[in-house]
């Protein structure tokens, strides 16, 4: 066991810094101690991969509307405070969803907006609620945190005209008392039937746009659409306004007669390009129905001539009667994208519970935006929005429930974790810091002492070696050169080759002692022409063959070290060698250059090759792997009996 993977523990525990600072290099080693931290941590990971299954929550306000703020106090009221709304008749209602409220520099991560502490949730038909059913009721403890999460209350398909939040503890900012909601959603079915009905509250505060009792009934939440992110390669479907001044239109053929309940029109997200929610969204529109696609007898549903921008919410209506075919007329743009341009990410009708424009033909008229010319027009209906997938309101809210649950569960974990790490390491390492830190420094100081003393002997015998090999056999091959030479301007006419050859020999075996003075170390050359060494290398040792270089040879860059161009040098001295030893080549090709960034050094004879799969790997085939791994290489043999061999190197120094 490495000791020194114990020292950033126990110093910290010398130093009196105390195991919090300690805890996370340490870890897994409080996990070995305390099988309760290694229940938590699996059940974290366990969390962590529930949570990227659900997918990363949408969040961040995208219109001016925040919801309802009650008005601040400087003490806490007297009476409970309440907010309901009157959903205009006898509802079956399945879920009530609270949506907590949301700044516009806040993401979906903070804490919620003056989410109320303590409050009661309750159902009646009675405006005044005389007689009601309470279906929630959080008035005993303070509710946590929601962050940006819905939250969910089952009401079981109970029936019911009006809905009411009593808020009986509220949230305290900045010493002042209030409550904020981004929007009161009663579900009936996949349907969110409070949309636009009458609410009222019992502290009126309208701070217009952002905060109004309607608003917290105008589907227009920090959450968007209720979408999973996913995103298709398009924005939306987009129309531009023609020449000739007639109405753009976008229009399905629902394929058959329904009896209408809702329609939303999804605003386009602009994410190519651009990042701007309710992109090309009208100021100015219709929306109308019809007994046959062609629109013979359009019936307006709903018109409106100064919409704002929703960002990145759905625009939902309430509609009734029945109809074969829905469209949007366009009258006049907003102020988000050219004044010639309108655009939907998504257009859903809803009849008998569920969106039956999924399976309906589309037609944009004109078809002619640049934007979506060649995108193909169900993009209308294909139930994506410009950043994910529509799912239906109740799988949203669960969706959002379970997240919320699972990322409670997690910061709770995290609070416990520290406790149980500390304690974990205080019972297996308080008393044994002092003998560990002690054995740990010692080994350190041993190895270190121990590669010293190793490097100093290598170093020592190396140096020894060069001196000796210059001073005697250096002088000797020196003297031998030279007498090769008087000899040869002296001797007999039939002698002089022969003297000549003898001098020949001597300084070739100087050139090489040099090589070899400089592998070991003893010639610190750093500039050393390598290339040029190269050359003569095998000019000394192909002395019997047809040596073609494939293009002038190239040094290592400048940045390499010696030794990484000595071991360029040495890996080319020794396939030199294992050409003239094996191969009974007449020619050899050479390469030496630099290509993007790498040094390609290569060698190819015409000699008898050999099988590499069935050669046994002697010394000289496995120095030369070392070497390649040693300069970050790759080394790459290719032969075939007669067939030659090619040795190619590609290192990085």
């Amino acid at each position: 066991m490495n000791l020194l993977r114990f020292a950033p523990v126990l110093l910290a525990l010398l130093l009196g810094g105390g195991l919090a600072r300690a805890a996370e290099p340490a870890s897994w080693l409080a996990q070995l101690l305390s099988p309760e931290l290694r229940r938590m941590e699996q059940r974290r990971e366990e969390i962590l991969w529930d949570l990227s299954k659900l997918g990363a929550p949408m969040g961040g306000q995208t219109a001016e509307q925040f919801g309802y703020q009650h008005p601040r106090l400087d003490a806490p009221p007297l009476n409970p405070a309440w907010v309901q709304v009157d959903l205009r008749s006898a509802q079956t209602i399945d879920w009530i969803a609270l949506i907590p409220a949301q700044l516009d520099w806040q993401t979906f991560d903070r804490p919620a907006y003056g989410f109320p502490k303590r409050f009661r949730i309750d159902i009646s038909d009675d405006a005044d609620f005389i007689v009601f059913t309470t279906v929630a009721d959080f008035t005993e403890s303070d509710f946590p945190d929601p962050l940006v999460a819905p939250v969910s209350v089952p009401v079981g398909g109970r029936q019911a005209r009006y809905v009411r939040v009593t808020v009986t503890k509220f949230a305290l900012e900045n010493g002042q008392y209030f409550f904020a909601l981004a929007e009161l959603m009663v579900l009936s079915g996949n349907r969110n039937v409070a949309i636009s009905r009458p609410a009222s509250v019992s502290g009126r505060y309208e701070l217009l746009p952002r905060w109004s009792q309607q608003n917290l009934v105008d589907d227009r939440t920090p959450l968007g659409p209720p979408i999973r992110k996913e995103l298709l390669p398009y924005d939306g479907l987009f129309t531009d306004v023609p020449a000739d001044g007639t109405e753009p239109v976008m229009q399905v053929d629902l394929g058959k007669t329904v009896e209408l309940q809702e329609v939303r029109l999804h605003p386009v997200h602009a994410r190519i390009g651009a990042d701007v929610p309710g992109w090309a969204f009208p100021r100015s529109f219709r929306v109308e129905a019809s007994a046959d696609a062609n629109f013979t007898t359009p019936v307006v549903l709903f018109r409106t001539d100064d919409f704002p921008n929703p960002g990145n919410n759905p625009v939902t209506f309430q509609v009734s009667g029945a109809a074969r075919a829905v469209r949007v007329v366009f009258l006049a743009p907003g102020t988000s994208q050219p004044a010639a341009r309108y655009g939907l990410s998504e257009l859903e009708v809803y009849a008998g519970g569920v969106n039956v424009a999924r399976q309906g033909t589309v037609v944009a008229t004109p078809d002619n935006s640049a934007m979506s010319k060649a995108w193909p027009r169900a993009l209308l209906v294909d139930g994506f929005t410009s950043y994910g997938k529509l799912v239906e309101l109740p799988e949203w809210l669960g969706t959002s429930m379970r997240r919320s649950e699972l990322q409670a569960e997690l910061s709770a974990l995290a609070e416990r974790r520290g406790p149980v790490v500390e304690q974990g390491l205080t019972r297996g390492f308080r008393l044994l810091g002092f003998l560990t830190v002690g054995i740990s420094v010692g080994a350190v100081v041993f190895a270190y002492r121990v590669r010293q003393r190793r490097r100093r002997d290598i170093e020592a015998l190396r140096l020894r070696l060069a001196r000796d090999l210059h001073d005697e056999i250096g002088s000797n091959l020196a003297s031998l050169a030279v007498t090769g030479e008087l000899a040869a301007e002296t001797a007999a006419a039939d002698q002089r080759e022969d003297w000549r050859e003898v001098q020949r020999v001597s300084r070739e075996s100087m050139e090489a002692m040099r090589e070899v003075l400089w592998v070991l170390g003893a010639r610190e050359e750093a500039g050393i022409d390598l290339a040029a060494r190269l050359q003569r290398t095998a000019q000394r040792m192909l002395a019997r063959q047809e040596i073609h270089w494939l293009a002038a040879p190239e040094s290592p860059p400048a940045t390499w070290s010696v030794e990484a161009r000595r071991e360029i040098f040495l890996f080319f001295k020794e396939t030199l060698a294992n050409v003239v030893r094996h191969s009974r080549a007449r020619r050899v090709e050479l390469r030496a250059q630099i290509v993007r960034g790498e040094y390609v050094l290569s060698v190819s004879d015409d000699g008898v090759g050999f099988d590499p799969a069935h050669a046994r790997e002697g010394v000289g085939l496995k120095s030369l792997r070392e070497r390649a791994r040693d300069l970050r290489g790759d080394l790459t043999i290719q032969s075939k009996p007669g067939g030659g061999t090619i040795v190619s190197l590609r290192a990085l120094g």
